[in-house]
């Protein structure tokens, strides 16, 4: 069995909260189903190189990452030589509106990697003129961006079939992020360092994305085994394919979530998991002047001191200490008018919760 820790949402805490001292030790283990029958019955063999993506008779996927020598450059041009060496992936699937058929429009995908991180570029094939398509958000984050014409992946990094990390974007550059848990508990406060870049090309658009490893949790060592998922949306078409048949009750945008159903990731040979150190102290003072008070108060000057620290012990676990935290300093709360019956919900971002 292996076992995993990932990202779950804390229970909500009154903001400006001070807690002068504490320390976290969290240990959260999950049940990896790997190497259960079920889980390899939807497995089909290996593709062997040149070829990097098999399919069963029930079109389930096995993927091959190609490891590359040396960095790619991020640009969104697609113009270096693996490109036209290395052969895409082209058999997407589509879920809506037609469940099961060919996409309309043609996507070419690859997986890669090298000694630092993890990428997926794509060109992204589109007969309408660039004014057809829909791109119109580049907050991060923002739902909008899943309204738009966008292109994205989902990685199981310890392919346990029910947990995984999203990246996707628009051909804008406007981007999302997110945890996925029990395969429907999303957590978008999840922000982690990587790269996108968009660019055109007569006939569509183009993406590279690069995730960092030390941005991940994954189990190292060679030939690992991840789950991957691919998505690209058409929204002026209402249209969503995905790398894998999904059902049309997940509709388009809920493809994610159904990671039991992802493509299986071969050929990673993943260096030591980063035991990264993450240290972020702070200071505050305020001065107070009261000529009414009894005594008067003139330019009282009072000040103090914090510190909040995290350390990877191993991929399963994770150090949170801090010291005379104030949650006050925090982004905490999202200013929100609430003009009906239901309560707010209210995003959590202090790091500290977010582990």
């Amino acid at each position: 069995m292996d076992e995993h820790v990932w990202p779950v949402a804390a229970r909500r805490r009154r903001p400006g909260f001070t807690q002068r001292l504490s320390l976290a030790l969290w240990l959260l283990a999950g049940i990896g189903m790997t190497g259960t029958p079920a889980a390899r019955a939807q497995t089909p063999p290996a593709p062997v190189g040149p070829a990097v993506i098999t399919r069963d008779a029930e079109r389930h996927a096995t993927v091959r990452a190609v490891r590359l020598s040396e960095p790619l450059t991020i640009d969104g041009r697609l113009d270096e030589s693996v490109y036209s060496t290395v052969i895409p992936i082209t058999d997407f699937i589509q879920t809506l509106p037609r469940n099961g058929e060919e996409p309309t429009e043609k996507t070419e995908a690859w997986v890669m990697y090298d000694a630092l991180n993890f990428y997926v570029s794509a060109r992204v094939w589109d007969s309408a003129p660039p004014e057809k398509w829909i791109a119109n958000e580049m907050r991060r984050d923002a739902n909008q961006v899943r309204q738009n014409d966008h292109f994205g992946f989902m990685i199981d990094t310890f392919h346990d079939r029910r947990n995984g990390y999203v990246f996707y974007s628009n051909p804008v550059g406007g981007r999302i992020d997110l945890t996925e848990a029990d395969e429907g508990n999303s957590n978008a406060d999840w922000n982690p360092v990587w790269i996108v870049r968009t660019g055109r090309f007569e006939g569509g658009w183009t993406i590279e994305m690069s995730v960092p490893f030390r941005s991940l949790r994954y189990v190292s060592g060679p030939s690992q085994e991840w789950g991957i998922q691919m998505r690209r949306s058409i929204r002026r078409k209402n249209e969503w394919v995905h790398l894998t048949p999904l059902p049309t009750v997940m509709g388009g945008s809920q493809g994610f979530f159904r990671i039991s159903a992802a493509a299986t990731l071969v050929g990673l040979d993943l260096p030591p998991a980063s035991r990264n150190i993450e240290i972020k102290p702070y200071a505050i003072s305020r001065l107070s002047t009261d000529r009414l008070a009894r005594p008067a108060v003139d330019n009282d000057l009072v000040g103090d001191v914090g510190v909040d620290a995290r350390y990877g012990i191993t991929a399963n676990l994770t150090a949170d200490l801090t010291y005379k935290t104030d949650f006050a300093q925090v982004e905490v709360d999202e200013q929100q008018v609430n003009l009906t019956r239901f309560s707010l919900q209210l995003p959590e971002k202090r790091e500290f919760f977010l582990e």
